[in-house]
């Protein structure tokens, strides 16, 4: 996932690595045992902060799938990564920001779906690969769909996560930047502002998803899809 800006070194002159069962004596005291960490061989790896961030978000969908949203804590996330409770306030600070960093990364592989599936200027047929995309998504894992539902609900939901639905807004102008791209390269205007198109198409495409995850009938979703993409082309106007 990205960190925007360098890592900042922490306090005593530590360095940006969460290595915090590996540091030095400073301030007076070895700061392992001030902190109250262990010393053992997962605690002692020097690793850094962007390697230790995805472990504890690898942990944290681990958590999820096992036990839900509230399953999720702190404590729950560093014992599935085997990591001191102390690198969990370093790397995240919070459990909110562990939430946004979760959505972040789920909705930006889902975001990325709808440009490396298509490889075609005609409107129908790049609107029906990258739906593909996204019900693929699903079907390779569909737990991965639930807990990101639970995530997304629980950003609508709490203050302290609301940030995290700027995701979804970048995940919108994703998808209205390749509507965009595909009316260009094709000659044509979308009938309605592309804004209003890619509200369309991603309440479609979740309806199909969502029946997909009920009754798990792929000829029905992939029927779906392809109705879904002839429909939306409809709206596709020559310029």
């Amino acid at each position: 996932m990205t960190i925007t800006g360098p890592p900042r070194a922490g306090r005593c002159g530590t360095s940006p690595y969460v290595d915090l069962g590996h540091m030095t004596k400073s301030c007076g005291q070895d700061s392992r045992y001030a902190h109250g960490m262990s010393t053992g061989p997962t605690a002692g790896t020097h690793r850094p902060a962007d390697e230790r961030r995805a472990q504890l978000l690898d942990a944290a969908v681990d958590v999820l799938r096992e036990h839900g949203l509230k399953g999720l804590t702190t404590r729950a996330v560093t014992a599935r990564a085997g990591v001191p409770h102390g690198i969990f306030h370093y790397a995240f600070g919070s459990k909110a920001a562990l939430v946004r960093a979760l959505v972040e990364r789920e909705l930006t592989g889902a975001a990325a779906a709808w440009g490396a599936a298509v490889e075609s200027d005609d409107v129908p047929t790049a609107l029906r690969q990258a739906l593909l995309a996204q019900l693929d998504i699903v079907r390779t894992d569909p737990e991965r769909d639930a807990y990101l539902t639970e995530l997304v609900r629980a950003a609508q939901d709490d203050a302290g996560t609301r940030p995290a639905l700027w995701e979804q807004d970048r995940y919108r102008a994703e998808v209205e930047h390749r509507l965009t791209a595909w009316s260009r390269d094709a000659g044509v205007r979308w009938a309605a502002p592309v804004a209003d198109v890619a509200a369309l198409v991603l309440s479609a495409t979740d309806g199909v998803i969502q029946a997909w995850v009920v009754d798990r009938d792929d000829r029905r979703a992939e029927t779906s899809v392809d109705l879904l993409a002839r429909a939306v082309a409809s709206l596709a106007l020559p310029a």
